[in-house]
């Protein structure tokens, strides 16, 4: 084992020799320099979305982690889109100086996250106020954090065309669980440019029908200039999972020595085999927005042939076309007899059959959704001092599953119309503000709303910036069409569930001179739908308080750094919504330069939570249900490991689940029958590269 460690260390180091003998490299001029419009377009009004002013200001902090070089090239700008507007949103780059090694893994999506195991199973946070809301097509929910989105897609204006690529991967050849990531784009000329992004998982899995496949293709494009902004983005995606319904003896992993003989994790006895979920998305997306303004009479003619062009308003428009679908599928049919009754072995963990046939459940759902959008720009005067957009947006869905008469499949169509605005200013340092509303007037949403706001503000103390922002929204949300309404082999219903109600007021306090984030909220919920203990969907219509508070504290000592996440949850009612009390991520690390180019980081960090009924997962349905039989929790996730960054490039290697190692009795199990994968070791590689 040590000798196979040994070789493949080896291999990786020759590997980056190799690359950067290959590649031309382009070093900021300097390390302190930040983010600068680039030169190749005009300046741009930004409007933040909500919470994203905040999260802008600390996003480096809260991730412990300091900008790539890549980060403040002036040669890039980089940033998002509001897929319904299409303002331009200043965005960070997703390249950072050290703990690369915690973005590989599904650990990393949140400072509690319960999966299946495998990197690109179904997961959620365990931390209430990182989930989204409910998507139309429910089944994405599981997948949030693998599929891809166009308000999510990183926009990118580039001197010079600008690659990168990612790549890491842990196990032998029949468990090996690796991700593939590439992204190359180029200008064409000063205002268009173009790029590709590749997403590739493929996990075979460490336990038994546990393998992952996910396979992402995304092509985009922006085009900017004084008068016009377009941009475009197409994705064709599609995720498949193995389901194995999860471990039938938890002894294997808690108390091996009691089975007695040798086994691997791939010998620990499962509910079934042969099944598989596979969820595809293919989205497809344009916006344009054309600018009316007047160009600024220069102040020296002879210096400036002619003024710069101010954008005081804009028309927009943008179309969003998606494709999705699901398929439950199972060849584990062979007979079996219970009580006397023959079916499936598939059956025998579901009290209903709707139909006799081999499960093969499937739907598909689209939506062609078309906003038109009239904005006033902030700052084209000194004396307007906010932006302000009014949109107009409608949504045409259509449904199509299996029927409870055999081969016929029950359709359903309905649209909704949408109008809503957005009221903001981000221009300045004293006071910032966000305000966004929408309201459904017309089809199967009339009646829902948001409303939702935040400000930020702040003040120096010894030069040092102190920061302060709070939060609020209220939702009424009309439920979903598969929440009313469903058919497959093993459930059934047909609801009638009242709007879901949602008011929330939360805050955030940033002291630089001990790098401390304070952040609290509360949350009262009404008619909540969720999964009960038999697997059923189903309505609270009484309140529920969530009380949330954070702490996120990051100790520097020398090259002796400690970060840590400290997250405190109490829900009202347990029993709908139950949460972890304390939820804890901790990393200590030492941090410095071995040369003056290389920088090292070398620690062990953890992920813990206290126990509690965490949700169980239910294959045939993919959601996540409430379960009274089990508690999680109490045990660290951790790992070891040793993180580098050289120029511009970053690599890491790992082992994971290192506790499991030092800790009796064993029980690393992230849901109820799924344990996270075993000890292993695991190593990456990112490059960024200018040709």
């Amino acid at each position: 084992m040590k000798q196979k460690l040994l070789i493949s260390v080896f291999i990786w180091s020759l590997s980056i020799v190799f690359l950067y003998s290959q590649a031309r490299i382009i070093i900021p001029e300097s390390a302190e320099s930040q983010v600068m419009a680039d030169s190749l377009q005009p300046p741009q009004e930004t409007q933040l979305p909500i919470g994203q002013t905040s999260q802008l200001n600390h996003l480096l902090h809260d991730h412990g982690a300091e900008a790539d070089s890549l980060q403040k090239l002036s040669r890039m700008t980089i940033w998002t889109i509001d897929a319904r507007t299409g303002s331009r949103l200043p965005a960070e780059s997703d390249t950072i100086l050290h703990n690369y090694q915690h973005t590989t893994l599904p650990d990393g999506e949140s400072v509690a996250m319960g999966f299946l195991g495998p990197l690109g199973s179904p997961s959620f946070s365990k931390i209430f106020n990182d989930r989204q809301e409910t998507e139309h097509f429910v089944f994405n929910n599981a997948y949030y954090p693998y599929i891809k989105r166009a308000e999510e897609l990183l926009f990118v204006n580039t001197r010079v065309p600008y690659s990168k690529l990612d790549y890491h991967r842990s196990g032998n050849k029949q468990t090996r669980e690796e991700r593939f990531g590439a992204r190359l784009t180029s200008n064409f000329g000063k205002s268009l440019n173009l790029g590709l992004d590749v997403d590739l998982i493929n996990s075979k899995g460490f336990y038994n029908s546990q393998s992952v496949k996910n396979n992402n293709f995304s092509l985009f494009g922006s085009y900017l200039s004084d008068r016009f902004e377009g941009h475009a983005f197409m994705n064709l995606g599609k995720i498949s999972n193995f389901e194995n319904g999860g471990i039938t003896d938890e002894t294997f992993i808690t108390d091996p020595e009691s089975i007695q003989q040798s086994f691997t994790p791939r010998d620990i006895p499962i509910k079934f085999t042969n099944t598989w979920n596979t969820v595809g998305n293919n989205r497809y997306f344009i916006s344009g927005r054309y600018n009316l303004g007047y160009k600024d009479a220069p102040k020296d003619s002879l210096t400036r042939v002619s003024g710069e062009f101010i954008p005081v308003a804009s028309l927009g428009f943008s179309s969003q076309y998606t494709q999705q679908f699901r398929r439950f599928l199972s060849h584990d049919t062979t007979f079996v007899n219970v009580d006397g009754i023959q079916m499936h072995n598939i059956d025998r963990f579901y009290a209903n059959r709707y139909y006799s046939e081999a499960v093969d459940d499937s739907i598909h759902y689209t939506s062609f959704k078309n906003t038109v959008s009239l904005s006033l720009r902030e700052g084209f005067k000194e004396w307007v001092k906010f932006g302000l957009t009014a949109f107009l947006e409608y949504d045409l869905r259509n449904y199509s599953m299996r029927d409870t008469v055999g081969t016929n499949r029950t359709r359903h169509r309905e649209n909704s119309v949408t109008i809503g605005g957005v009221l903001n200013k981000q221009q300045g340092e004293n006071l910032l503000f966000n305000i966004r509303a929408d309201l459904g007037v017309l089809g199967v949403n009339i009646g829902e709303f948001r409303v939702l706001g935040d400000i930020e503000t702040g003040f120096d103390i010894a030069g040092k910036r102190v920061g302060l922002s709070a939060e609020a929204y209220m939702k009424n949300i009309r439920p979903r069409y598969l929440q009313n309404n469903y058919f497959s082999k093993y459930f059934m219903w047909n609801n009638d569930f009242g709007d879901t109600r949602r008011v929330y007021l939360g805050g955030k306090l940033f002291i630089p001179f001990t790098n401390t984030t304070f952040s609290a909220g509360v949350e009262n919920l009404q008619n909540w739908i969720y999964f009960d203990q038999n697997k059923n969907i189903a309505q609270e219509s009484e309140n529920i308080q969530i009380l949330t508070a954070r702490i996120d504290q990051n100790i520097k000592l020398g090259i002796f750094n400690w970060d840590n996440q400290v997250v405190y949850q109490t829900s009202s009612n347990q029993n709908v919504i139950p949460l972890p009390t304390f939820s804890i991520y901790s990393n200590m690390y030492l941090r410095t330069k071995i040369v003056n180019e290389l920088t090292l980081q070398f620690g062990v960090d953890a992920h813990y939570h206290t126990k509690y009924f965490v949700q169980g997962y239910e294959p045939a349905l993919l959601q996540f249900y409430n379960q009274q039989e089990k508690e999680i929790g109490n045990y660290p996730i951790s790992t070891v490991y040793m993180n580098m960054h050289l120029k511009q490039t970053r690599f890491f290697v790992m082992f994971y689940n290192v506790a499991s190692k030092v800790i009796k009795p064993q029980e690393y199990f992230s849901l109820p029958g799924y344990p996270v994968n075993p000890f292993i070791f695991k190593m990456g590689l990112s490059v960024n590269l200018h040709n």
